[in-house]
This record gives C-alpha cells, sequence and structure tokens, in this order.
C-alpha cells in the first residue's frame, strides 16, 4: 500500500489551511481581550523587550495554532517587542542549545513551547543564574520557568477513555476489543495514555488487541499502517481505536474508511480539537467521535501578556500567576451532539459533560 503523508491528506481534504484560516480569522478577536490578571492601572516599565520564543516542532498544529494565539495577541497589543523565533525541529538537544543561546544573548523573556526540559537541565540552569524570566507551554513546569501553561492531560485522558467505555457500553458491547496508539515522547500524550490504561484496568470487559508506540517523526504514516495492519488481522473483531492525539486518529479513521468502514462499524476517539479534524466529524459516517478541544490560541496570548506584565509593567511574578502550572479547560466534543458552530474554534464550544449539568439545573 502506497504511504499517504500527513502534508498530501491535509492538503487533498482541503481542511488544513481552512483550518489555519479559521484560527486566524477568530482568534484576532479574543487577541483583544483583556485577561484578568491585566493592571491597565500599571504603566510599562519597558515597551521595548527582546523575546526569544523557541519552538521545539513548529511543524506541529498544536505549536502553529499557539504561535499564532501569541503573534495576533502581540500585533492588537501595538509593543514594539523584537521577537526570535527558532524552531529546534523535533531535536530536544537544539532545543536546550537555543535556550543557551537566548542567555547569552541577554534577551528580556524566554518563551519555550512543547519543550522536552528533561533534557535542558543544564540551559535552565543557565537561565536561572541569568535571572531571565521564562514561561513554558505545553512543556510539563521545570524550575525556573514562571509557569507552563497548557491542558489538563490527566483529564483529557479520563474524558477520552471514559468516554470510550461509556460508548461501547452504549452500543450494547459488553464484551469490547480495541486497538491502542501510544505516545510517550511528549509529557501530555504519556499522561494521556497512563490516564488510558488506569481506566481500562477498571473495565475488564474491554481487551485491547493491538497497541502501537509511536515517535512523532513518521506518526501519520506509521497509525495508517499500522491501522491497516490491524484491520486485516482483526477485521471486523475491532470496535474502537484509541489515539493519543487527532491527527494519528485522522490516520487511523482514514485507514477505516480506506477499507470500507465507518463509525457504525469502528470509532476513534482522538484529542486536541484541531479544526482539521473537527471538521471532519460533521461526516456522520466518519470514525472519530470524540476529541477535548485545547485553547492553544489563548495560551499563546496569555503567555504575551505574562511577559508584557511581569517583565513590561515589572509586576511580581506570583501577583500575576499564582501557580506554576496553568491548566486550561478543554472542551470534550462529542460527534451530533456538542459541535461548536459554524465560524468558531473548537474550544467555544459547550463541554460535552457540562451540557448535563446545565440539563439538570432547574431553570425558572
Amino acid at each position: 500500500m502506497s504511504k499517504v503523508t500527513r502534508r498530501e491528506f491535509l492538503l487533498a481534504s482541503a481542511l488544513g489551511a481552512a483550518g489555519l484560516a479559521l484560527t486566524s480569522s477568530v482568534t484576532s478577536a479574543f487577541a483583544k481581550t483583556l485577561f484578568s490578571h491585566v493592571r491597565p492601572d500599571v504603566p510599562r516599565q519597558k515597551k521595548e523587550l527582546k523575546i526569544a520564543y523557541l519552538c521545539q516542532q513548529l511543524s506541529a498544529q498544536s505549536n502553529q495554532r499557539v504561535k499564532a494565539g501569541f503573534e495576533n495577541w502581540l500585533k492588537a497589543s501595538g509593543l514594539p517587542w523584537d521577537v526570535t523565533v527558532t524552531d529546534a525541529k523535533g531535536d530536544p538537544g537544539q532545543l536546550s542549545a537555543t535556550i543557551e543561546d537566548a542567555v547569552s544573548r541577554g534577551v528580556d523573556a524566554i518563551i519555550v513551547t512543547f519543550g522536552t526540559l528533561t533534557a535542558a537541565q543544564g540551559a535552565l540552569q543557565a537561565v536561572a543564574k541569568a535571572g531571565i524570566p521564562m514561561l513554558s507551554v505545553d512543556s510539563g513546569y521545570y524550575p525556573p520557568a514562571i509557569c507552563d501553561i497548557a491542558s489538563n492531560n490527566y483529564v483529557m485522558g479520563s474524558h477520552m477513555t471514559s468516554y470510550l467505555v461509556q460508548r461501547l457500553l452504549g452500543e450494547g458491547k459488553t464484551e469490547a476489543n480495541i486497538c491502542t496508539i501510544t505516545a510517550n515522547f511528549h509529557h501530555g500524550t504519556r499522561k494521556r495514555g497512563k490516564v488510558r490504561d488506569a481506566v481500562l484496568s477498571e473495565n475488564e470487559n474491554i481487551k485491547v488487541l493491538a497497541d502501537q508506540v509511536i515517535q512523532y517523526e513518521g506518526f501519520f504514516e506509521t497509525t495508517l499502517n499500522t491501522v491497516n495492519d490491524w484491520i486485516n488481522r482483526y477485521g471486523e473483531d475491532i470496535d474502537a481505536i484509541w489515539c493519543p492525539w487527532d491527527e494519528p486518529a485522522q490516520a487511523a479513521a482514514q485507514a477505516l474508511v480506506s477499507q470500507g468502514m465507518t463509525v457504525k462499524d469502528a470509532f476513534v476517539v482522538g484529542a486536541d480539537g484541531h479544526p482539521p479534524a473537527v471538521e471532519e466529524m460533521r461526516n456522520p459516517d466518519y470514525p472519530l467521535v470524540a476529541t477535548p478541544a485545547q485553547a492553544f490560541e489563548l495560551w499563546g496570548a496569555l503567555a504575551g501578556s505574562f511577559v508584557d506584565e511581569i517583565v513590561g509593567k515589572g509586576r511580581p511574578a506570583k501577583e500575576v500567576v499564582p501557580v506554576p502550572q496553568v491548566d486550561f479547560p478543554a472542551p470534550f466534543i462529542v460527534k451530533g451532539v456538542n459541535m461548536p458552530p459554524e465560524g468558531k474554534m473548537p474550544w467555544e464550544t459547550v463541554d460535552f459533560y457540562q451540557l448535563f449539568f446545565e440539563q439538570a439545573m432547574i431553570k425558572e
């Protein structure tokens, strides 16, 4: 079977460009929103800042969306910051080197996105010694960072797997078979996988037929080929496929569709709420049925705002950011139930489980 790359898949579906366009148009409005921590009454001590914006894997949709949110916020704020963006292209060692370079350049602040900071301890010590304020985004919290901005991956993993269990029961499958894709290279996907295993351990009626561990490099092709192999091996015995984020979930869904299967035969759960994946979910036959939608654009805007308040205005870091781990809610989206309105970002929808709470409230 010929390989279909992630890029070819998105371009062929015309959803990659559409998702980025939606991101840009919607987040421009949010960029002008004042966060609750902002103090308009506090004057800026420094307006022109040198910012090192360091990405471990800028090609990832999540990284692009955070960067878009940061850039939209900066444009709306009108601040004349000198921002240097560096892409380590997936290499943790290179990311560590870019952090050390930022320290040597004497920047005013450092923002690290989706970094493997376990491999950057020496660089982090250099940041601490230089006293440069640093924030991270979805990298896990590691001192001396002021904070790490992300969603709660334990909660997301719970929602993904709990819904998988609930949907199987709802389909009358008291004895079910699933396959799983695991990604341990990032703290977030690793945590989701660990919670998945914990939930499944309490639901022994669900059997895991096979598991495939993937790396970021070539993840789409690996998932696509793996799921095709599973279908050839297990066929109709597969009831569901659990994926650590949306793009492998799209690969799994594509494999199912290519072999004539629909959501009625087997379903897929993913994570992130990327616009291309959510748009595919509007097709009633498409196998991807659920995803928690992360507010990546707001993370980028929040990181910029934190830097402005702490470095630009000189406010105490703990006054601006009282906790080191800033966890954003990630509304859980279910096909056919709480899909976001057209023209809205996926994270603007009402959480699936919040719907039940609202239905239970007595309205006068």
